[in-house]
């Protein structure tokens, strides 16, 4: 097990280093900024020499005067350089390791994602960056605090040799409380970030489904299980508030011990005639940078075991493998060649452990209407996300024609293929920018018009004030559910594809909206090769071809007819259909 751990240990600390040396951090700044850090800490090592001869009665030496001045001037200027490279390589550093990141997250396979919690990858990029910077900022406050230090006890040893060997046997206590101290800290830190990220889950989950929440009723409930998250909260902080509470006296007592032996053993060595007592102020002096500059081992630890968490997080995502975007054949080669009808052959696809087709065998025909049919977690989105090649089988193949689908070029093949799905998803920004998403040429103002006609969304758009330009808020919030799928649909009209799919595209509508979506449906479906899951006997009875699926496995295939006179399942799903649309019918 101990081996183990240390295999662990050592996998963080590559993955740590590695992250710092691939990411193109800004080193020049960071070099310069522990240049002139050394350079202002070589200057306040010499502030307490010249104030001890100050206190010596020398205070009207207009030399040694002026040199306290200049000293005093020169450390302010250099350590404002040594601030201003080094708050600018912060935001540097984030911003590369950011974009190191993003790339990555968006070519990732979509089994990166699956299962995966959506604000920790959001972390990823937005967190985890900045305890990286952290840790290398504060590697620049430690290389800093160890010359000061060193250079503290050289100068301590060449005033006094024996009061400087009596201060050290406390440098190991003062790591012990700043280690212990530290690490306290950090956990209860921890430990709140992660009460702050359970809360903000909880409140990224419910506010954008308010509506919901109203509709049922259900505001009492939420209520008092906010008000848990937010006690949750609350316990780390105090937590958090609790070891602060100790840790400040503690860290007082380290001080007021060290201060204790300078002044202690300094008066004794001061009466002894051995020491002069401008010189112990000088010490006190330098007793306090030490006793600074030994915290910040302590603080720097805590920094690095966060960071090298994060490092190990994010160079999980940046050595991931990319989806492979070129392949061996362009898509019109393929479709020119050998056709477009897509074949399943005996594929199998699960998540993780979770088997979810089973050795299924189908062809869907060039130019025809396909619909997928079977009752809930049947597969149907599942062999939807194998068409558009989101996931590769586990078993079998998919082809397009007779060539493999996994031969073509990814992107062209994602790019011959339009999905309308029934929540019809869209991005924050304009009517424009949705409809025209996705499209690799220029659009011109006349063709987005046109396509928004063709959809039955042109009367709605026109009636915005800013038309076209009108934002449509997030996942189109603004907008109705009928009218996002309606600009879907003009996405759809705008990308011409080789292949349309459909998702419960007209469920969940009124009859207005269901009815101007039918009508946009069958343009854009005439002449092109069409697969929809649909649970509407209106849809389903005027496709070319049905295909069953149910728990994963293939349970027929055949005109809507043809399923009728021989599935017991196909009958009985239609059943269940018809008797939906009588009580619907009878409520009207």
């Amino acid at each position: 097990m101990k081996e183990v751990t240390e295999a662990y240990r050592q996998y963080g600390w590559k993955k740590f280093f590695q992250l710092m040396f691939k990411s193109k951090l800004p080193w020049t700044f960071y070099i310069i900024s522990i240049i002139t850090a050394f350079m202002t800490t070589t200057i306040t090592l010499g502030l307490p020499v010249v104030t001890q001869k100050i206190m010596e009665g020398k205070i009207f030496d207009n030399e040694l005067v002026m040199q306290y001045v200049w000293l005093s001037i020169a450390s302010a200027v250099m350590s404002s350089i040594a601030a201003f490279f080094a708050y600018i390589t912060g935001p540097i550093t984030r911003r590369n390791i950011q974009q190191t990141i993003w790339p990555k997250m968006i070519r990732m396979p979509m089994r990166k994602y699956a299962g995966s919690n959506s604000l920790q990858q959001i972390s990823r990029v937005t967190i985890d960056p900045s305890f990286v910077d952290n840790a290398i900022s504060d590697l620049r406050m430690m290389l800093t605090a160890t010359y000061s230090l060193i250079g503290s006890f050289v100068i301590m040893y060449g005033m006094n040799v024996k009061l400087t060997l009596a201060l050290l046997p406390i440098i190991p206590y003062i790591l012990i409380v700043s280690a212990i101290v530290g690490h306290f800290t950090q956990k209860t830190q921890y430990g709140v970030q992660e009460k702050l990220s359970g809360l903000t889950a909880f409140f990224a989950e419910r506010l954008p489904k308010i509506r919901l929440i109203k509709t049922f009723g259900k505001e009492q409930e939420e209520i008092k299980q906010g008000h848990e998250v937010i006690y949750d909260q609350y316990g780390a902080e105090k937590k958090r508030a609790l070891v602060d509470l100790f840790a400040e006296p503690l860290m007082h007592s380290v001080r007021a011990i060290v201060v204790g032996i300078v002044l202690i053993y300094g008066s004794i060595l001061v009466s002894r005639g051995e020491l002069k007592v401008s010189e112990v102020i000088a010490f006190y002096l330098y007793v306090q940078f030490i006793h600074n500059d030994v915290l910040k081992y302590g603080i720097f630890w805590q920094s690095v075991k966060q960071a090298r968490g994060a490092a190990e997080k994010i160079s999980g995502i940046r050595d991931s493998k990319e989806e492979q975007l070129e392949r061996k054949h362009t898509f019109d080669t393929v479709y020119n060649k050998t056709g477009a009808d897509i074949t399943f052959e005996n594929v199998s696809f699960g998540y993780s452990n979770k088997n979810v087709l089973s050795h299924i065998n189908f062809k869907i025909p060039e130019g025809k209407t396909t619909a997928i049919v079977g009752p809930s977690g049947s597969g149907k989105t599942t062999i939807f996300s194998l068409i558009e090649r989101l996931y590769e089988p586990n078993v079998g193949r998919v082809l397009m024609g007779d060539t493999p689908a996994e031969e073509i070029h990814l992107d062209d093949w994602r790019q011959s293929i339009a999905y309308v799905s029934q929540s019809a998803p869209l991005l924050s920004g304009t009517i424009r920018d949705n409809i025209t998403y996705g499209v690799r040429e220029e659009i011109s103002d006349e063709e987005i018009r046109k396509a928004a006609e063709l959809a039955a969304a042109l009367e709605f758009i026109e009636a915005f004030q800013d038309g076209f330009d009108t934002e449509v808020g997030e996942f189109g919030s603004r907008l109705s559910g009928g009218q996002r799928q309606r600009l879907a649909i003009a996405r759809a009209f705008i990308m011409n594809p080789d292949y349309l799919l459909l998702d419960e595209a007209t469920s969940n509508l009124d009859a207005r909206s269901e009815h101007l979506i039918n009508k946009a449906l069958k343009v854009l479906m005439r002449g092109r090769t069409t697969v929809m899951i649909s649970h509407d006997l209106k849809d389903i009875a005027q496709v070319d071809q049905v295909i069953l699926v149910d728990q994963g496995e293939l349970a027929g295939s055949g005109t809507h007819e043809e399923m009728m006179e021989k599935s017991d399942l196909y009958r009985h799903l239609i059943d269940i259909q018809n008797e939906k649309a009588e009580k619907l019918a009878a409520t009207m």
